[in-house]
């Protein structure tokens, strides 16, 4: 579990624009950098071999 400076550098790397608050569109934005870095081949699909391999 991420606690304390960890929490704040995170939450300040997905508020884009600075306010303070996380819109949806930020938090799209990262889920959609995180699913393009686990979709190894860029098929826009994630299967179980891929996801595996970003967490080895």
């Amino acid at each position: 579990m991420m606690h304390g400076a960890g929490m704040r550098m995170m939450f300040a790397t997905v508020d884009a624009d600075g306010d303070g608050a996380l819109s949806q569109n930020e938090v799209q934005d990262l889920v959609g950098r995180i699913f393009n870095a686990v979709d190894n081949n860029g098929d826009g699909n994630v299967d179980m071999e891929e996801i595996q391999s970003f967490f080895h």
